[in-house]
């Protein structure tokens, strides 16, 4: 074996080395803990459950019988990506050196996917990217092969290939249009010219192929595909799209791109161009730009025009194209006449680019997954007899850890194995009915209640959950891990009622109407203060306006004061249903100095733009609902 390809073996098991060494130091989160229960699953509830989600199941099939052979620990199940994103890095070393024919860019391409953050990043993960990656690089070089040797057996191993993938995820069939350019490509240069047509007319066959394998799937998944889940997303635009790809891919994946990302990325990416054209390898150079703009042009243009307002679009869903990416990379290793300086200023363009971020992915500094682990330990730590804990909808990375946690801990775990609940209930939905939350929590009689909140903001943009407890307890305290909130509330009332709201009808303008309000009615200096607001529309409002809550003394000075959009910004006033009240949930901590006595709350709305407040029917700019006693400790 020569040294160049001792080299590309070491590059192969360099990778393996990269993905492995870290590969347990995060815990699961959200995703990888929805992978781990669907792989618990029987095949066929399995199939049925991916149906309604974004996901088909070809992965999850996997990873179930991967869990049967090597266990379920986080180390164990990761390595089936791990495993996938090595294969991948030996495709990319395949399809670069099938394309510029010179070991050095097979070298260099197999290299940069092996250190890539992204690839490993999502190497790390219990899920099914890398697997995807790898289908992808394979399909690439299969239908390159068919140009080549146009043989039967690599076009269909192409498209098989794009099948699979569309089984592991849907963007996968954004590599069809790819795979149809390079057919179109090659009729134009066979010979004679009646010949001309026949690699499209065999793609086009194929592609309607794949399709047909994916249609009996599709017909039961479509409507999960396409659930909507209710809330506000800036338009999908194309540039907008492919723009998030390129931040994404330049900045590692998770993390914003370092300052002069675009003339890293763009110089290395122009020393690849470079590479092809001073070879005069013009054919190879269209054939792997289709590889990595077509897909990525496609998948932009599809969310587009079928889900403007939808979030459906992820830089991840097109981790395939990075093969083709890494291809055009290394080619600046092989350059005609100028290899050294290119291949040096490729690799420290790409260095200062990738290397600071992988750094802080493998040594720990920079630690973007929810530590779920150690969240869970710290909630079952403190779990006393009488608790119950919620977690904001399904979050099975949770219950992952909590199985083992409740296990380790208590001799006896069977009285806290249903301390556990979700709310709302299930992987998606949003929580709208606080009926839902009192009949849950009544039926347990909790003393305690403890959240786990993830997300609360997409999932209980109305903060049921959390103002059902400002009614009925007090907060002991709260615990964060990163976006991850613990509050833990004291219940002092069973059973529990409905937030206590004083009827208002007040009229803000001619759309928003103050329908309720609630407000506790002391509270310590020093502690939180809360106020309950709810908002109904009877008119399409010209802008989402800002609530303000002022608590005043009796001169009228504002002593502490809430002051933001009602509900979030993912659910705006705009996209508010008409005459449907909503929640509004005001949390405050009065000052430690603010004197006790008593004090009164006002609330009002204005235009953010122009500082305008709305106006009442009395002309007033804000109305007084309910008095507060200030208490020192």
């Amino acid at each position: 074996m020569s040294a160049r390809r001792w080299a590309l073996a070491l590059i192969v098991w360099g990778a393996f080395a990269v993905r492995v060494l870290t590969l347990d130091a995060q815990s699961l989160w959200f995703d990888e803990g929805w992978s781990w229960h669907l792989a618990r699953m029987p095949l066929e509830e399995m199939a049925l459950t991916t149906a309604a989600d974004r996901s088909p199941p070809l992965y999850y099939a996997l990873l179930a019988g991967w869990i049967w052979l090597s266990g379920d620990s986080a180390f164990a199940m990761r390595c089936l990506s791990a495993g996938a994103d090595v294969i991948a890095t030996a495709l990319t070393a395949a399809l670069a050196l099938a394309l510029t024919r010179r070991i050095r860019a097979a070298i260099a391409a197999s290299a940069v996917y092996a250190l890539m953050p992204m690839t490993v990043w999502y190497a790390q993960e219990v899920r099914m990217y890398a697997l995807i990656s790898a289908l992808g690089a394979a399909a690439m070089l299969a239908a390159w092969r068919w140009v080549e040797q146009r043989r039967k057996h690599w076009l269909f191993l192409a498209n098989a290939f794009i099948a699979l993938g569309a089984y592991t995820h849907y963007y996968a069939i954004f590599l069809l249009p790819a795979v149809w350019g390079l057919s179109v490509i090659a009729s134009l240069h066979d010979r004679p010219s009646h010949w001309r047509a026949l690699p499209v007319v065999r793609q086009s066959v194929a592609a309607v192929m794949v399709l047909l394998a994916l249609a009996p799937w599709l017909a039961v998944a479509s409507v999960g595909f396409a659930y909507d889940d209710g809330f506000y997303f800036p338009l999908n635009t194309v540039e907008g799209r492919v723009l998030e790809w390129v931040r994404a891919v330049a900045a590692g994946g998770l993390v914003e791109p370092p300052a002069g990302w675009t003339w890293l990325l763009g110089g290395a990416a122009a020393l690849g161009v470079l590479g092809f054209w001073s070879r005069a390898q013009r054919l190879e150079l269209l054939v792997t730009m289709l590889f990595l703009a077509v897909p990525i042009l496609s998948a932009a243009i599809a969310v587009w025009l079928f889900y403007p307002h939808r979030s459906v679009f992820h830089p991840r869903y097109l981790i395939f194209a990075l093969p083709a990416l890494c291809v055009l990379l290394g080619s600046a290793w092989a350059t005609h006449r100028l290899s050294a300086p290119s291949a040096i200023a490729a690799t420290t363009l790409l260095g200062a680019l990738w290397l600071p971020t992988l750094h802080g992915y493998l040594s720990g500094h920079v630690l973007q997954r929810d530590d779920v682990r150690q969240a869970t330990h710290h909630v079952v730590e403190a779990l006393a007899p009488g608790d119950v804990v919620v977690m904001s909808r399904d979050n099975f990375a949770v219950r992952y850890y909590w199985l083992r946690t409740v296990r380790a801990r208590f001799s006896d775990p069977a009285p806290f194995d249903d301390a556990l609940i979700a709310l709302p209930t299930g992987l998606h939905g949003v929580l709208q009915d606080e009926a839902l939350v009192l009949n849950t929590l009544n039926r347990r009689g909790p003393q305690r209640v403890r959240l786990m909140l993830w997300q609360d903001d997409v999932v209980d943009p109305q903060r049921l959950v959390e103002s059902t407890l400002w009614a009925n307890g007090f907060e002991l305290g709260e615990y964060n891990f990163a976006q991850i909130r613990l509050p833990l509330y004291q219940i002092e009332r069973q059973p529990l009622i409905g937030v206590p709201f004083t009827p208002q009808r007040v009229r803000f303008s001619d759309c928003l109407t103050l329908e309720d309000a609630w407000s506790r009615q002391s509270a310590f200096a020093g502690d939180w203060f809360y106020v309950v607001l709810r908002w109904s529309l009877r008119c399409a409002p010209r802008t989402g306006y800002k609530v303000f809550v002022h608590v005043r003394d009796a001169e009228g000075t504002v002593r502490f004061q809430s002051d933001r959009l009602p509900l979030n910004p993912l659910l705006p006033m705009q996209r508010w249903t008409l005459h449907h009240a909503y929640r509004d949930a005001h949390a405050m901590v009065v000052p430690s100095d603010v004197p006790p006595g008593r004090y009164t709350v006002f609330i009002g709305a204005y235009d953010p733009d122009s500082g305008q407040r709305l106006r009442l029917e009395d002309g007033s700019d804000s109305l007084a609902i309910a008095s507060v006693e200030v208490r020192a400790r």
